[in-house]
């Protein structure tokens, strides 16, 4: 009996110090958890969300000239690196054929006037309309104002028309360029028609170039099983936005501008917001009661809960834009962790998205 009482004593002892040390461990996680609290002096700052899409340059006008004939090329008027408007002259076909069809045509029409039937004049007025239409389609001209960026033909060439020897030239409008691009979901609600960009060329490297989103896509698109939304953006002229060019002179920039061409690709920063003398607090000085925000105000020793206004929510604070003066100091409160460092002095906003329930 008394060997098994020294054991039962033994195993007793035992539990107790592992509930001690069990007690003791909870303590220290817990005050290794416990919120600190530090103070905040409310300024004033200039705030500026920017977000980067990757784009190519492509032309607002544009053609594949093609052959609505078939035929043997007789004369080629342009060489690729011409310009040319709408309406001038780019290939003639031998129009030898279609001439005779013209003429064959119009004497079967001019008889059917003779012979009174309304039905047969009409017959004939269509086959004399398109005898006409081909014989004009012979020549092949541009149906936009641009320059001759392929030319696929020489004098001799068979074209076919429905084939794809068809296209004769492409014609492009190098004037009016601007960026194809896309934006993810969760940047669609920052995107508007107005805003500013600057644009990054691998072929200019260090130039920035002077954009403004003119088209915002009213449709998703699904790729891969990401969402995204089309965007435009339509290179601005350096004397409109003198200050884009930078390190880079006005003249050498507006140079380097005419030598963009379609296909480029590049890289688009659009500033999606920019304020200026903003009030901000970081994101553990304010509480939520009822869906309205309040901060925790110290003057002196005394300490004051007030009701603000809540602007733009960012990544680590939000923008104050009611119910707080500049200098004012306010309650900062934050988790700390033996395992974590804690962050002080100048505190650094990112950019974020709406206020939750805004």
């Amino acid at each position: 009996m008394r060997k098994n009482a020294g054991l039962y004593i033994l195993i007793s002892a035992s539990i107790l110090l592992l509930f001690l040390w069990s007690c003791n461990r909870n303590t220290q996680q817990s005050s290794n958890t416990a919120p600190t609290v530090t103070e905040y002096t409310v300024k004033k700052t200039n705030l500026i969300d920017t977000i980067t899409v990757s784009g190519t340059i492509k032309a607002e006008s544009s053609a594949e000239v093609q052959a609505l004939v078939s035929g043997v090329v007789k004369k080629v008027y342009v060489k690729e690196g011409d310009t040319v408007k709408a309406g001038d002259l780019l290939v003639e076909l031998d129009d030898t054929d279609y001439r005779l069809s013209y003429l064959k045509a119009l004497q079967n029409y001019e008889l059917a006037k003779n012979s009174g039937s309304k039905l047969l004049i009409e017959q004939r007025q269509l086959e004399l309309d398109i005898a006409k239409r081909d014989l004009d389609r012979c020549k092949i001209t541009s149906p936009v104002d641009g320059v001759v960026t392929a030319l696929n033909v020489e004098v001799n060439d068979y074209v076919s028309k429905g084939t794809t020897v068809d296209v004769v030239a492409r014609v492009v409008n190098v004037d009016n360029l601007y960026v194809s691009a896309a934006v993810e979901e969760m940047d669609y609600s920052k995107v508007k028609i107005g805003q500013t960009a600057s644009l990054n060329f691998e072929a200019f490297e260090g130039v920035r170039f002077p954009a403004k989103v003119t088209y915002v896509g009213s449709e998703a698109q699904i790729s891969s099983g990401i969402v995204t939304i089309p965007i435009k953006l339509g290179l601005l002229s350096v004397k409109s936005t003198q200050s884009a060019a930078g390190r880079t002179g006005a003249s050498q920039l507006e140079e380097l501008m005419n030598r963009i061409i379609p296909g480029l690709s590049c890289e688009a920063e659009i500033v999606v917001m920019n304020k200026t003398d903003v009030m901000v607090v970081p994101t553990g000085a304010l509480t939520y009661e009822a869906g309205k925000a309040y901060v925790t105000v110290k003057s002196g020793d005394k300490t004051e809960k007030r009701q603000v206004t809540v602007g733009e929510r960012f990544s680590s604070g939000y923008e104050i834009l009611e119910g707080l003066k500049e200098g004012e100091v306010v309650i900062v409160s934050r988790v700390s962790s033996s395992n974590s460092t804690s962050r002080t002095g100048n505190m650094m906003i990112p950019m974020g998205g709406p206020v939750p329930g805004r």
